[in-house]
């Protein structure tokens, strides 16, 4: 018990860490979902698919792929219905977090090729990509 206590911020950010890593690289493998960057986004754009786009609205204001779907993170579940089963499906956000989060419930209910689009907008534009 005294470990734990002399070490308890040493424990809480192991912890954080485990969680992020759990969330962010370990579950979507489990779940089927891939990650993909800008490069091969170039190469799959040619394909069907639905990018959609998991950021709050004022992120979406302030630039989105040009060929995005907005359904931001919390509405997910209950708007998933609107993206076609049957074309890859492409999830963007900030950073990768919670797109991540919405690649994973889109492989988990049942759409067969779900992509996280890694490092988010950021990378999107990097790789200058179309934003509107």
């Amino acid at each position: 018990m005294q470990f734990m206590q002399d070490n308890a911020v040493y424990i809480f950010i192991a912890l954080l860490l485990g969680w992020m890593l759990w969330q962010r690289v370990i579950w979507p493998k489990i779940s089927g979902v891939k990650s993909l960057n800008a490069a091969d986004y170039m190469q799959l754009r040619n394909r069907e698919h639905t990018l959609v786009d998991v950021r709050q609205l004022g992120e979406w204001q302030s630039g989105h792929a040009s060929t995005a779907v907005h359904i931001p993170l919390g509405e997910v579940a209950e708007r998933m219905h609107e993206v076609a089963k049957d074309k890859v499906v492409i999830v963007i956000c900030a950073s990768g977090t919670r797109s991540s989060m919405a690649a994973t419930a889109f492989a988990n209910a049942g759409y067969s090729e779900v992509y996280n689009f890694s490092g988010g907008m950021g990378a999107w534009r990097s790789a200058g990509l179309p934003v509107r």
